[in-house]
């Protein structure tokens, strides 16, 4: 799953063309902690509004992508949903154990 999320189903990792390994290794651990982020507000966000269900009995999309989709719109629009960035990124933290960090 983390590897259809990092490129086709999400962040395009293919389309750096990357080749220096020190980059790549930034990127790789960058991404992967983005990918965390996501799911976890993909998790969030489905116990407040559940992913709806197709026809075929297939959900309409991807926890990963439920969050990321929430997260792009968050970020996008920073001015008017600051309250629900600054929620996204306590939720983060306090789900990393890092809550001391807010005090």
């Amino acid at each position: 799953m983390l590897f259809k999320c990092l490129k086709s189903g999400g962040f395009n990792f293919e389309d750096t063309h990357l080749i220096d390994p020190e980059r790549l290794e930034k990127l790789v651990a960058f991404l992967a902690i983005a990918f965390s982020w996501a799911y976890l507000m993909g998790e969030w966000c489905h116990t407040q509004k559940p992913i709806c269900i197709k026809s075929h009995q297939r959900p309409a999309k991807s926890i990963f992508r439920y969050g990321l989709d929430w997260l792009r719109d968050v970020l996008l629009n920073i001015v008017e949903k600051v309250d629900a960035y600054n929620d996204a990124v306590v939720l983060f933290l306090n789900r990393l154990g890092w809550s001391n960090i807010l005090t």
